[in-house]
């Protein structure tokens, strides 16, 4: 057996010859197991369409003390009740903030209530009709567009339908 070349293994006439082990191969092992643990945590975000639509509420016969809708230029802070999915914890329903503007005729836009600098918190001024982020001092008008300090961007905005006089909010968009 000493001095004796290697043969490749054979099935029949079938020639079994394992491949050596390159460094485009074992680039493309790891690249296959890297994915493979990454899909898992990161599945979610990727997931088309994962909050589904919310019901905001009625758009018409508001209710005593509540924002009459049917007004155009109206700007309400509200909030949506949404089962939120994170990798590491069980889904679990939170609160997220947003301004509801009714722009009349029955059409709404819904402006996500974080700066798209930072995320801090915005706040409404009717008096100047501007969204206000005390934090770093970015300004929007009721557009949602940038009039001042340093957000690069609109407001981000959610995806809205009317259907049987409720209002729905759909995925967040980028402003």
């Amino acid at each position: 057996m000493e001095g004796e070349p290697i043969q490749p293994a054979s099935r029949g006439d079938e020639v079994i010859d394992a491949a050596p082990v390159t460094r485009r191969r074992f680039l493309a092992w790891t690249a296959g197991l890297g994915a493979g643990a990454v899909a898992p945590v990161l599945g979610p975000a990727f997931r088309a369409d994962a909050a589904g639509w919310t019901a905001l509420g009625p758009v018409e016969g508001s209710a005593a003390g509540s924002a009459d809708l049917s007004v155009a230029g109206t700007v309400v802070p509200t909030n949506l009740t949404r089962t939120v999915t994170d990798a590491f914890l069980p889904p679990e329903k939170q609160r997220i903030p947003v301004f509801l503007v009714s722009e009349g005729g029955g059409r709404f836009t819904v402006f996500d209530a974080r700066c798209t600098h930072l995320g801090c918190p915005l706040t409404w001024s009717p008096s100047d009709r501007q969204f206000l982020c005390a934090c770093h001092g970015g300004v929007y008008n009721a557009q949602g567009k940038v009039v001042g300090g340093p957000p690069p961007r609109p407001l981000d905005r959610y995806e809205v339908k009317v259907e049987g006089g409720v209002l729905y909010v759909g995925r967040l968009r980028e402003g």
